[in-house]
């Protein structure tokens, strides 16, 4: 299918770019008249032009093609403040943005889950952007999110692209599949095999409007207790979250910058304070997740990856 888009993509391009030099040409020289020199150099670098453009379009569909459904692990050691020392090396596995959709296959959301079980997780969560718009595109979404397997469960939270075609009827979809989705919510993690509990705070997908509200909510929730973990989409969550004191957050969505020439001159750093990797302040801990799948299939210097995150406490 990308191939047939980008194929289309081509045509399309060609035969725009003849039809505007077939029509210049015609609007500025009669047909008695002999081209002139410049106009015969125009001519030529809009020959150029017409040429250039299906190839470079050839050439990215060619490398979008040879990109899709490649990923990374990527390991993190966090060394946290406030995480409990009973609770050293607790695994976290992150799956964000996997957008299941026209850029998906049966084999990318296979080898997904595959990855993710190889690992053995303590807990797995996923970061939201589960589908890429279409919501006839979730039960085979879920179907993959059924296979995950972790000690501690799987928990998931809204993206941006996942409510697209409403929240209401994706969040009842999730939850008619049995697949815990925290909307503005909590939920209290006990570790089978360590039993020191600890929270997991899930906020729902919102405007940016309502997005610092969503997050001063749901920070609200917790228990001072126990430490808190944050799964926030949009990784300008962590703003709001570090006021309230949430030790760790953890976000999608931006796919570390898409396009990125360098590590901080790119897509990434022109749309977000935050867009790949980790940030820290003295009381928190921010980890932004490039995510495993593709809404535009071509990413530059900008891998997809599964994050596997182990916990450490802080000396």
């Amino acid at each position: 299918m990308v191939a047939a888009l980008s194929l289309d993509l081509i045509v399309r391009a060609i035969r725009k770019a003849r039809q505007r030099f077939t029509q210049d040409i015609q609007h500025r020289v009669p047909d008695d008249s002999p081209p002139s020199p410049m106009l015969s150099r125009r001519n030529f670098l809009t020959s150029l032009g017409i040429t250039a453009v299906p190839a470079a379009t050839l050439s990215l569909a060619g490398i979008s093609m040879s990109q899709l459904g490649k990923f990374r692990i990527l390991p993190y050691h966090l060394s946290i403040a406030g995480w409990p020392r009973e609770l050293d090396g607790y695994t976290i596995t992150v799956v964000a943005d996997v957008h299941t959709g026209v850029f998906s296959t049966q084999k990318m959301l296979d080898d997904i889950a595959d990855a993710t079980n190889r690992l053995r997780s303590d807990l797995i969560l996923l970061a939201g952007d589960l589908i890429n718009i279409s919501l006839s595109d979730l039960p085979n979404a879920l179907d993959m999110v059924l296979r995950l397997q972790a000690r501690d469960g799987v928990y998931m939270i809204q993206g941006n692209h996942d409510v697209i075609q409403g929240p209401d009827h994706f969040d009842q979809a999730v939850r008619r599949r049995g697949v815990n989705l925290l909307v503005d919510d909590v939920a209290t993690i006990t570790p089978a095999r360590m039993g020191v509990p600890f929270q997991l705070l899930g906020t729902r997908w919102t405007s940016d409007l309502g997005r610092d509200e969503s997050v001063a909510y749901t920070a609200a929730l917790r228990d001072p207790s126990m430490f808190a973990l944050m799964l926030a989409h949009h990784p300008h969550s962590w703003d709001i979250a570090a006021d309230a004191g949430i030790p760790l957050v953890i976000s999608g969505h931006t796919h570390g910058g898409q396009i990125m020439l360098t590590n901080r001159i790119g897509a990434g750093p022109l749309r977000f304070k935050y867009w790949s990797g980790r940030y820290d302040r003295p009381n928190s801990t921010l980890i932004v997740s490039n995510g495993v799948g593709n809404w535009f299939p071509l990413r530059v210097n900008a891998p997809a990856e599964i994050l596997q995150i182990t916990m450490h406490p802080k000396a």
